[in-house]
């Protein structure tokens, strides 16, 4: 028997702690814990404060971090608890999310060291995070909603795929860091569109009601077509290095259809509920990126502007509001913002701002930089301040998960 040195609870066997009772927990927990910790030692880093040389180029390392590090505990997270509600079947939890979580974790100590161990065991140990979510995963989606949702093992084997070029380069076997890290930026671009167009309708105009305020959305799915498609034809015609005349048309059309869903979506009528503007906010962020990626690839603008669009702003504001509503939920809570909530919200997209603005304003640069990873890491800390007790905790109601 352990005691727990968070909750103080007695607990036979580490697999019973109420951490892997199911994997939003752990993984969100992981998730907001990079994400605070790592973008101010980048800083440094980036500063030359801390000396730090991994197999990869530090902007690669960096980028790889907040790709496979960060976001995909997020998306791991999202699937371990959606999964179960889609298929019917119970959650990955105890033991084999013991293992799961461990492994991410291994990953990361990994990339850390990468400098110091050999690159093809850095790759073995990174590499085997993504295949084992899937395996985890894919037997429930194809065997109960395949059609609408086998997708998402593609998108995970995608992520595996992008993360070996990354790390081919990194052994010495082939120059695909860059490709790949674009490749699964715009896999990530692609799962928050499908995600985005499915729950911010669906929690806007539900949201909303139980507010007293009926609102209707009709659905559209031409246009989530068109959106999806637009958004997968940009990530294709990229990965397989069409001229950026394609990609950047592919990268207009996508930002015009996210324009049009994010304008049915009755955004100006959420402005008092946290949990409701948030996901509005970051789905304005999705317009903004990929209207600036079009713009990069016109060569109108610096492409990081696009970059951190995209993945500091888009990605990172989705993932926190995701986070946020699934651990009120989950945790049997109410879901309403806990106080300060809005705070976290607006640090992850002011630091995202100024880190686009860094790239627009070089003799501005540097301040804009520390001044938007500290903002964004910030929001981050937040959200482990107000919602990790939650993650860490039994549920109040004593109900499992």
């Amino acid at each position: 028997m352990i005691t727990c040195p968070v909750t103080g609870a007695k607990i036979e066997n580490v697999a019973d702690h109420p951490v892997l009772g199911y994997g939003f927990r752990p993984f969100f927990a992981l998730a907001g814990l990079y994400a605070a910790a790592v973008i101010p030692l980048w800083v440094l880093i980036w500063l030359g404060r801390i000396s730090f040389a991994p197999a990869l180029a530090p902007v690669h390392w960096h980028a790889h971090e907040m790709l496979f590090g960060f976001a995909a505990a997020a998306l791991g997270g999202f699937l371990l608890t959606a999964v179960p509600n889609w298929t019917g079947q119970g959650p990955i939890r105890g033991r084999a999310l013991l293992i799961l979580t461990a492994t991410w974790i291994a990953g990361r100590v990994a990339m850390w060291m990468s400098g110091l161990l050999s690159p093809v065991l850095v790759a073995a140990i990174d590499l085997a995070f993504l295949p084992m979510l899937a395996a985890f995963q894919a037997p429930g989606i194809v065997a109960r909603s395949a059609r609408r949702n086998g997708v998402f093992v593609v998108i995970l084997l995608a992520l595996f795929g992008a993360n070996l070029a990354i790390h081919l380069e990194a052994i010495g076997l082939a120059d695909g860091a860059h490709w790949g890290i674009r490749l699964a930026l715009g896999i990530l671009v692609l799962a928050v569109t499908l995600v985005g167009g499915r729950i911010v309708p669906a929690f806007t105009q539900g949201g909303l009601k139980a507010q007293g305020i009926p609102t209707a959305i009709a659905p559209l799915p031409r246009l989530d077509l068109a959106a999806i498609a637009s958004v997968a034809l940009m990530v294709l015609t990229e990965a397989a290095h069409a001229p950026d005349m394609i990609v950047g048309g592919f990268a207009a059309a996508a930002a015009l259809a996210a324009l049009a869903r994010l304008l049915r979506w009755h955004g100006h009528r959420t402005l008092r509920w946290p949990l409701l503007w948030v996901l509005q906010l970051g789905m304005a962020w999705m317009v903004v990126g990929l209207s600036l990626k079009a713009a990069a690839l016109f060569d109108l603008l610096p492409e990081a502007m696009a970059l951190h669009a995209l993945g500091a702003g888009a990605i990172g504001t989705m993932i926190l509001a995701v986070m946020t509503r699934a651990t009120l939920g989950h945790t049997g809570r109410e879901l309403v913002a806990v106080p300060g909530s809005a705070y976290a919200y607006l640090a992850v997209s002011t630091g995202a701002l100024l880190r686009v603005l860094a790239a627009a304003l070089p003799d501005a640069a540097v301040a804009l930089t520390i001044g938007g990873g500290l903002s964004w890491a910030a929001g981050f800390a937040l959200f482990l301040w107000l919602y990790g007790g939650m993650l860490l905790h039994p549920r109040p109601d004593g109900r499992a998960g």
